[in-house]
């Protein structure tokens, strides 16, 4: 059986709009690729359970696009997750291409990408495709963005830029008397998510690194770019935090060297 670790990680929500009344937890997902950490992913929920989260966040890549998409194991970890917990869930590259790229992959994986998303809206699953939803969550008044990036955000061996008109032009303003959490999949942009106004961004994507070196971090990125900035872990900027999970799967190349599969819990304060 695959193992993964957990890792725990305090954002302090300061002096922003409202404050939790109690500290709560909240779990961060990304880049499962239709991963499995024991039978029907008995390990990974276990492991979520045990945190009494109160929401969920996907950050992208829960299935693997291929000409047949691999997403078994991620479309059954969600619905059993939506029968506890609210669910919020942003595409990322991989759920990008199976959507819009039918001529790549085929007609099979088209329709395969569609029947993916219509499961995951009749699980219950809060997707979030430029738009907001809001919650409270003990006594915290929350508004969860998820960021679709376009397809250049994605492109190999080149970084596109992101700026802060074209957030807005896709988000619209964040609301300032309510905290914003903003999903995005590619961290590389935090500098753009901070100045556009997301108090907490949830990205991956990166898968740490891939590799990981002692001093140095990840080494390399999904766009083969050398020692990522964001590869893992907490990032500040202008009193703006991001987390990075490293991810809980691979597709392609499985390689992970000094960089186990992760489960991020997030303790809210």
């Amino acid at each position: 059986m695959a193992k993964f670790k957990l890792t725990r990680y305090r954002i302090q929500t300061g002096d922003g709009p409202g404050r939790p009344l109690q500290p709560f937890s909240a779990i961060l997902l990304s880049d499962l690729h239709n991963a499995v950490f024991g039978e029907a992913n008995c390990a990974l929920l276990q492991a979520i359970r045990s945190e009494k989260p109160e929401a969920i966040f996907a950050a992208g890549d829960m299935l693997t696009s291929t000409q047949v998409p691999q997403m078994d194991a991620a479309l059954a970890l969600m619905e059993e997750l939506t029968k506890q917990y609210p669910v919020y869930y942003v595409e990322g590259n991989h759920e990008y291409k199976v959507r819009h790229f039918a001529e790549i992959y085929g007609a099979e994986a088209g329709a395969d990408g569609v029947r993916y998303f219509e499961e995951l809206e009749r699980f219950g699953v809060h997707l979030l495709k430029n738009s907001c939803e809001r919650t409270e969550i003990q006594g915290m008044p929350i508004t969860v963005w998820g960021l679709e990036l376009p397809w250049q955000c994605y492109r190999r061996f080149q970084r596109n830029e992101l700026t802060v008109s074209q957030v807005r032009e896709l988000l619209g303003e964040p609301e300032k008397e309510r905290y914003n959490i903003l999903l995005a999949h590619n961290p590389v942009y935090f500098e753009t998510y901070a100045a556009w106004g997301a108090d907490l961004t949830l990205a991956g994507h990166l898968h740490g690194g891939a590799v990981r070196l002692p001093f140095f971090g990840g080494v390399i990125t999904p766009q083969f770019q050398l020692f990522p900035r964001y590869d893992r872990g907490v990032f500040e900027r202008c009193g703006k935090q991001m987390v990075v999970s490293a991810g809980l799967g691979c597709h392609s190349i499985p390689l992970r060297v000094n960089n186990p599969p992760e489960l991020v819990v997030l303790n809210v304060m």
